[in-house]
């Protein structure tokens, strides 16, 4: 299984997210992800444009829902995404109104890990019928990946989960997951301050190869 590429629009207007995909970004990439930054500057409004401009790319809603689950995941779902984040937090009746809202459109819900959570709470999502998970390292943490995050990768991996990673990912990180069974590789500023964003996202993508055979 080799990762798709997915980059993070978290620009704070439509405008300059739209100038990131430019230069080829848009084709090369595998998954375009509306960001948190974004959604929070444009409204979740900004989900059904990106749909209506690139109709035929997996789009990801990443808003992170961390309560009233029926409202605000019913308010994402009919924008059209492909995936849909809820924050690990969440009480797991928001977690199952949600996936009830995204069920309905054809929707996936991820679960986005980042602060605390544990290996076991993957049994009771699994019962919820989630099994995309998104193993977020906090772009305001010190340091960079460790042995430790790369492990709690592999354990998720090992239980059956779709994981996807983020936070601080670029082309020298990618070796750290080579061979792992990862969903997606999330790339935001890596790929939006890189001096040629759409060479950057051929080297990733010639590297993802390389990496995965």
């Amino acid at each position: 299984m080799k990762p798709m590429l997915q980059i993070a629009l978290d620009n704070t207007s439509l405008q300059d997210a739209l100038k990131t995909l430019e230069g080829g970004v848009a084709q090369g990439v595998d998954i375009i992800e509306a960001g948190t930054l974004l959604i929070c500057a444009e409204g979740v409004g900004v989900v059904e444009k990106l749909r209506r401009l690139y109709p035929a790319k997996p789009l990801v809603a990443d808003f992170k829902i961390a309560d009233a689950g029926k409202v605000l995941g019913g308010l994402i779902a009919e924008k059209g995404p492909d995936y849909m984040t809820v924050i690990c937090a969440a009480d797991n009746g928001t977690k199952a109104a949600v996936k009830a809202q995204a069920d309905a459109r054809g929707a996936t819900v991820q679960i986005e890990l980042y602060g605390r959570w544990e290996l076991e709470d993957m049994k009771a999502w699994k019962e919820l019928g989630i099994t995309h998970v998104i193993y977020h390292r906090s772009r305001d943490a010190a340091g960079g990946w460790s042995q430790t995050d790369v492990a709690c990768v592999r354990a998720l991996c090992s239980m059956g989960m779709a994981v996807t990673v983020t936070g601080g990912v670029g082309y020298e990180e990618l070796e750290l997951f080579a061979g792992l069974p990862i969903f997606a590789v999330i790339c935001g500023r890596s790929l939006r301050d890189a001096a040629d964003p759409g060479a950057e996202v051929q080297r990733m993508k010639e590297r993802i190869d390389q990496l995965w055979g």
